[in-house]
């Protein structure tokens, strides 16, 4: 069901499968509980307890989607049905 805010409501998230990240990107998501394991060419990325996740209205081709960590920090994931995988953008 949608909202009024165009937004599905939020379920829960435990891990993501990425391309590589950047340095920087790896860092700040560790400073909020994430875990990130590197393995060749991509990474998985495994969030704390209580991350959650809410689909972006309106759907195109790739799922957009806002995650929300439990310390209220908070990224864009758009998924890559072709490649099957999550990328993930910070946001501050």
């Amino acid at each position: 069901m949608e909202s009024s805010t165009g937004l599905m409501p939020a379920v829960p998230v435990r891990q993501l499968k990425t391309p590589p990240m950047i340095e920087a990107a790896k860092k700040a998501m560790r400073e909020h509980g994430c875990v990130i394991v590197e393995d060749g060419e991509h990474c998985v990325v495994t969030f704390p307890e209580g991350t959650m996740r809410r689909e972006v209205f309106p759907r195109l081709y790739n799922g957009r989607y806002t995650i929300t960590l439990p310390d209220g920090f908070q990224m864009r994931e758009m998924y890559d049905r072709c490649q099957e995988y999550s990328l993930l953008f910070l946001l501050e």
